[in-house]
C-alpha cells in the first residue's frame, strides 16, 4: 500500500503540554465553584436594587453554573436535585426548583466580553448543531423538518482562540449577512479590527467593498477561477497575487492560515465539550441552549487560564 504524502509542512506542536493539562484539569473546577455563595446576599441585594414586581431569590452566579451543567446535557429536573444536594451539604443556602432554573436560564445573558485592543484580526464561519434527535420518522410524521439543524456562525481570534462574537439562527441565513451584523456590533462597541475573513463561502464582492468601507483589510480566500477585473480592487489585487505566486504563499503572506484556530477549532472544541445536540424544544429554549455552548466554552476557557 503507497502511504500518501502528508499535505502541507508537517506541524510541530510547541505547545506546553503541563501547562495545557493544569488548564483543562482547572475547567473542571468550575463545575463545583461554589465561592460565589459568600457574595449571595450582596449580588440579590445589588440584583433588586430598583426592580419593579416580584424580587430575584436566586444570584446569576448560580444560574450561571446551572447553565453550565444544562449545557453538558444534565436535565433541568436533575440540575434540582444536585442543587438540593448542595443544600444538604450546607454548601448553598438555598434551591430553586427545575421550572426556575429553566425560566431563569432562558432568559440569562449569553454576551460575551469584547475583546481588548486596536488592531484584532478575526474569522468567520458557521456550524450546525442538530435539535431533533428521534430520527427521519418522528420528523416526518409530526412536522418538525424546520428546526432540524440551528446555524451558528462566529467571529473567532486566532491568538486566543476564542469566539469573540456569535449568532444563533434557527432559520438557515445567509452567512455574511450575520457577519456583516456582528462586525457592526463589535464597532459599536469599540473594538478595533484591523482585519477580518473567511473561507470561499464569503467572497462575494459586495464584501470586500464593505469591509474595505470600514476600513477592515480583507482576508477571503478568492474563487480558484476568481477574474482579476472585478469591481473590488482589493479582490482583483489579491486574486493577482494568488495566480502569480500561488496559493501556499497567499496564505503565509496574508495569514490566512490562521483561521482553522479561530472557527474550526473553535466548533471542534465546543462540540467535544458540549455536544452538538440540542434538546429544548422551544424557540425561545433552543436558541438559548445553542447559545449557552459558546457563551459556557468561552467562560470555561477563560477560567482555566485564570
Amino acid at each position: 500500500m503507497v502511504k500518501k504524502k502528508r499535505w502541507g509542512k508537517k506541524y510541530i506542536d510547541n505547545r506546553d503540554f503541563k501547562k495545557c493539562t493544569e488548564q483543562l484539569v482547572k475547567r473542571g473546577e468550575y463545575l463545583l465553584d461554589l465561592d460565589f455563595v459568600e457574595r449571595w446576599n450582596r449580588e440579590l441585594a445589588e440584583m433588586n436594587r430598583n426592580k419593579v414586581g416580584a424580587l430575584f431569590k436566586f444570584p446569576n452566579s448560580l444560574i450561571q453554573l446551572q447553565a453550565v451543567w444544562h449545557g453538558k446535557s444534565i436535565p433541568y429536573r436533575m440540575i434540582e436535585g444536585m442543587t438540593v444536594r448542595l443544600v444538604e451539604m450546607s454548601e448553598l443556602p438555598d434551591y430553586n426548583d427545575y421550572t426556575t432554573i429553566d425560566r431563569r436560564v432562558n432568559r440569562m445573558s449569553t454576551k460575551i466580553s469584547v475583546p481588548q485592543g486596536n488592531n484584532l484580526t478575526i474569522f468567520s464561519d458557521g456550524t450546525s448543531l442538530q435539535v431533533v434527535e428521534g430520527g427521519e420518522y418522528l420528523r416526518e410524521k409530526y412536522g418538525k423538518k424546520n428546526r432540524r439543524w440551528v446555524q451558528v456562525v462566529i467571529w473567532g481570534d486566532p491568538v486566543t482562540k476564542e469566539p469573540v462574537s456569535f449568532d444563533v439562527n434557527i432559520v438557515q441565513s445567509s452567512e455574511i449577512a450575520s457577519a456583516k451584523k456582528q462586525i457592526e456590533e463589535l464597532l459599536d462597541k469599540g473594538v478595533g479590527i484591523m482585519a477580518a475573513g473567511g473561507d470561499g463561502a464569503f467572497d462575494e464582492i459586495d464584501f470586500w467593498n464593505w469591509l474595505d468601507w470600514k476600513n477592515i483589510y480583507s482576508l477571503i480566500k478568492p474563487d480558484k477561477n476568481a477574474r482579476e477585473d472585478t469591481e473590488s480592487v482589493l479582490r482583483n489585487i489579491a486574486v493577482k497575487w494568488r495566480n502569480k505566486n500561488g496559493y501556499a504563499k497567499w496564505r503565509e503572506k496574508t495569514g490566512y492560515g490562521d483561521r482553522w484556530p479561530a472557527t474550526e477549532g473553535i466548533f471542534s472544541a465546543v462540540k467535544r465539550m458540549f455536544g452538538e445536540q440540542i434538546h429544548a424544544r422551544s424557540e425561545i429554549g433552543i436558541l438559548q441552549e445553542a447559545a449557552c455552548k459558546f457563551w459556557a466554552y468561552k467562560k470555561l476557557k477563560q477560567y482555566g487560564e485564570a
